[in-house]
């Protein structure tokens, strides 16, 4: 969808090259070795410029240095929920049982060094408490065990099964609420007001490109999200589009990366 609004706006083709693998990182490593003359851009993510780049030894490539920020497109909330029998819970419940508890209130999640993993860290360190992290491999055998009470929680995408009778959702892990869960109460307005898990979408080009070109590039991506039905369609995928300049982009990227960082050393966690 961008790439074909793009295309119209700049006059010329926009073509999507899939490089997929390792979180992101391959297609995040092939741009930053890109030439810098705006021809060839990144569509990228929380998980390719935070969350690999603080949980991986090495990922090839350095998120703000060897990076042009082009534009932020949006976030994509994901939520804390239990089973059937966890109804009524709070996030302030789950805290609580989980301080009178440590290591024992447990949540699973599709694996370790994702950005559902680093929601939990972060949800840990904001609210004074340690969970016992269960990694699956794909969110529907994560889901089965939630539904059915071999883990108290999970952490995932708002997808049918959240949706579903077999989930109950105790939390919007963002600082908003979804607009699927009106209801539910955010982490950040629960008194975990530092919450922000790094789950968002971005436009990159590399390092070096020409200011010129850059604003060019940034001002051709908010004027198509701008669009009603380019909006539109990126929302049906799980982004809420908020558009944000180049400048909002670095600092959200340097800050959430450097704390990460530090969260990761108070829990005696190394590059994996």
């Amino acid at each position: 969808m961008l790439a074909t609004a793009l295309q119209a706006d700049l006059k010329q083709p926009v073509v999507v090259e899939n490089k997929v693998g390792a979180s992101g990182t391959i297609g995040a490593g092939f741009v930053a070795k890109a030439p810098a003359d705006g021809y060839t851009l990144f569509f990228g993510t929380g998980s390719t410029h935070v969350i690999a780049p603080a949980m991986m030894k090495t990922v090839g490539y350095d998120p703000v240095k060897d990076f042009a920020p082009i534009g932020f497109i949006g976030r994509a909330p994901f939520v804390f929920f239990g089973g059937p029998g966890k109804k009524g819970k709070t996030l302030a419940d789950v805290l609580e049982d989980a301080r009178a508890r440590p290591g024992q209130v447990s949540f699973g999640t599709t694996g370790t060094a994702t950005v559902y993993e680093v929601a939990a860290l972060l949800l840990e360190s904001a609210g004074n408490v340690k969970f016992n992290h269960v990694p699956y491999k794909g969110f529907v055998p994560m889901q089965v065990d939630v539904s059915g009470g071999v883990v108290d929680y999970g952490i995932g995408p708002i997808d049918g099964f959240v949706k579903s009778e077999k989930a109950y959702v105790i939390a919007t892990l963002g600082a908003k609420r979804a607009h699927e869960f009106p209801q539910v109460p955010a982490a950040g307005e629960t008194g975990l007001a530092a919450f922000d898990a790094p789950a968002w979408a971005a436009i990159w080009a590399p390092a070096g490109t020409p200011p010129a070109v850059a604003a060019r590039l940034s001002g051709a991506l908010r004027t198509v999200l701008a669009r009603k039905e380019v909006k539109d369609a990126i929302q049906a995928t799980g982004i809420y589009v908020e558009p944000g300049d180049e400048t909002m982009l670095k600092n959200l990227v340097t800050d959430q990366y450097a704390n990460i960082q530090s969260i990761m050393r108070k829990a005696g966690m190394d590059p994996q």
